[in-house]
């Protein structure tokens, strides 16, 4: 079984000229497969399991979950048709990578 993701990417310049860019991937993942590009060679995902309609998903430490403080566990559920949002905690610009489940195949 295969889950299909959508990850937007929306990265703001901290410096001038304060530009906004955002990417929009579709993607297909497997149980234990790693996903998304940190930028320094790492990914930022790994699909941990995948049920009935839901996957189990782990992040990255130099990410956080937006609205959870300090977080012990660094994996989360996803429902079908919801969305999570993560912010880069370290780097020279403001990187958010949000998570939707489209499907599973």
């Amino acid at each position: 079984m295969k889950a299909v993701i959508e990850v937007k990417e929306l990265k703001q310049d901290w410096s001038p000229p304060f530009q906004k860019k955002t990417e929009l991937r579709e993607i297909e993942a497997e149980e234990g497969q790693k996903f998304e590009s940190n930028g320094n060679g790492g990914n930022v995902f790994r699909l941990v399991q995948i049920g009935k309609d839901r996957v189990l998903v782990e992040y990255d430490i130099t990410y956080t979950n937006k609205g959870h403080v300090h977080p012990t566990n660094r994996q989360l559920w996803v429902g079908k048709g919801e969305s999570e949002s993560f912010s880069a905690l370290w780097g020279s610009d403001g990187v958010t990578k949000t998570l939707t489940l489209k499907n599973l195949i």
